[in-house]
């Protein structure tokens, strides 16, 4: 788990550190993107009778590097929930996502970007919870960690839009993932259950070499604006 935030972590943080475009015949092209992203999910597990979907959150960081123009891959170390919900019950399940996206993307009705993406996620379990609803007093909750394996993975399909702004691009992004394998331990059934969630997204993708560039020329200059 540790290589793989570790490893994570690089993929995003690259385009700060190095702050270098990618440079062909003596031509730079390419680009690289850093930044926050926030939002929800709509979630469920299959095969769990009357269960019905959950909200939850995603919060982290997101990072992208550029070939071209159209062509560019993407990662992101989010920390997401997901679970299920019955009447009388919701699981909540907190994993660390570190989805790996190729994207396509597109200039359409004056919008810097239009974009499809398109790869696999990889969830790592940091712990569930079980809360019980009691209408005669408060709710109770239990922890259920031991009861979802602690990889899940799938696949990942989305698209969203890009707004360029002076500093980088502002990102409304709407994406499904769908699981492939077995998410619970205790099944005593043949049937799979696997984690499906729909999420949707703002992020803020900062231009890696202008921020670099501006925090050096900051810390040269102090006083430069």
């Amino acid at each position: 788990m540790k290589r793989l935030c570790l490893l994570a972590f690089f993929v995003c943080t690259w385009g700060v550190s190095s702050a270098q475009l990618f440079t062909i015949a003596g031509q730079e092209i390419g680009f690289a993107y850093i930044g926050p992203k926030i939002g929800t999910n709509f979630s469920r597990i299959t095969n769990m009778g009357n269960a019905s979907s959950k909200t939850g959150f995603q919060i982290g960081a997101v990072g992208e590097i550029g070939l071209t123009n159209m062509l560019s891959f993407e990662t992101e170390l989010v920390l997401t929930s997901k679970g299920m919900s019955t009447n009388f019950s919701k699981q909540r399940v907190n994993y660390l996502s570190i989805p790996l996206l190729a994207k396509l993307s597109f200039k359409v009705l004056g919008l810097s970007r239009v974009y499809a993406t398109g790869g696999m996620y990889n969830n790592i379990r940091v712990n569930a919870k079980e809360t019980y609803s009691d209408f005669n007093g408060p709710n109770e909750s239990f922890s259920i960690t031991d009861h979802y394996t602690v990889i899940d993975w799938g696949l990942s399909l989305g698209g969203g839009a890009a707004y360029d702004t002076k500093y980088g691009l502002l990102c409304l992004d709407l994406r499904y993932d769908l699981g492939v394998v077995d998410v619970t331990k205790d099944n005593f059934t043949t049937e799979t259950n696997r984690n499906g969630s729909l999420g949707v997204a703002l992020a803020f993708k900062y231009d890696a070499v202008d921020l670099f560039l501006r925090l050096r020329k900051k810390r040269l200059d102090p006083d430069a604006q």
